[in-house]
């Protein structure tokens, strides 16, 4: 397993991946947070789980719930970025290669899953930091006070934000290599990706409104954003930990016993 984690970090370090992702986060980091600010609303005009309100951005945990509740709109990029990244293997007839090297099957696959979401993590740290220092610029202009957004109670806010996104992305990239695993091609594991991820959850909610508390898109969304209306936080947590264990299931016995060819 290591080898596969040491040889997947060696393709997402590389030089142009690490630029293309600096620009990234901070055309993230300003746009989500100037965002997030022109929208709040006081909490009692706002919706549950449809942006943050004045009142919380006004907290301790204010300089972070700017960075949470940007990336709650951002799911369907995350989804299809794992799904390409793992069927792009498949078919560039590099797995097969891979296996060759480590044939345990199981560990070549969590291996390269462990590496993606590392550089994950590296990334989603760097994004927090730079979404809060974009929001604190910003704030004054919203008539936003960001005094409280240094304390102690700050940084502990800022960890379980951090703890939730991780999670989050966690619940996707799961989502996006069962996806793949199971297709095995690219440009149709991205049409139903991006077909799923993006019309078809939201199309369906708004005709069903059960659809918030079972489809694995609508229900990571609900996490992320602390819960909305109809659905909690902890019931959106323990629904996508469920898909993503069935899930990692699915793969590992799809990809242990079915031929790699390419």
């Amino acid at each position: 397993m290591m080898r596969a984690f040491r040889a997947e970090l060696v393709k997402t370090l590389r030089r142009r991946v690490l630029v293309v992702a600096a620009v990234a986060t901070t055309a993230f980091a300003v746009g989500g947070a100037g965002i997030v600010l022109a929208a709040a609303q006081p909490r009692t005009s706002a919706t549950p789980g449809r942006g943050a309100t004045l009142e919380a951005l006004g907290a301790a945990g204010g300089g972070t719930e700017v960075f949470r509740t940007a990336v709650s709109f951002s799911g369907f990029f995350v989804f299809v970025a794992f799904v390409g990244a793992v069927a792009v293997e498949f078919g560039r007839g590099t797995f097969r290669t891979m296996l060759v090297r480590q044939p345990r099957r199981l560990r070549l696959l969590a291996g390269k899953m462990a590496a993606l979401l590392a550089f994950a993590a590296g990334l989603l740290a760097v994004a927090e930091a730079a979404t809060w220092v974009a929001a604190r610029f910003m704030a004054p202009s919203f008539a936003i006070d960001t005094e409280s957004w240094t304390s102690t109670a700050a940084l502990g806010a800022g960890i379980a934000d951090y703890a939730a996104v991780a999670a989050w992305v966690t619940g996707y990239a799961v989502l996006g290599m069962t996806l793949a695993v199971l297709v095995r091609s690219v440009p149709i594991a991205l049409a139903g990706g991006i077909a799923w991820a993006g019309p078809f959850e939201h199309l369906v909610q708004d005709a069903w409104e059960p659809a918030s508390r079972l489809f694995p898109g609508l229900v990571l969304e609900a996490f992320v954003a602390g819960g909305t209306a109809e659905v909690t936080a902890g019931r959106a947590l323990l629904t996508a930990a469920a898909y993503a264990a069935a899930g990692a299931v699915v793969s590992a016995m799809a990809f242990t016993r079915r031929d790699v060819v390419g």
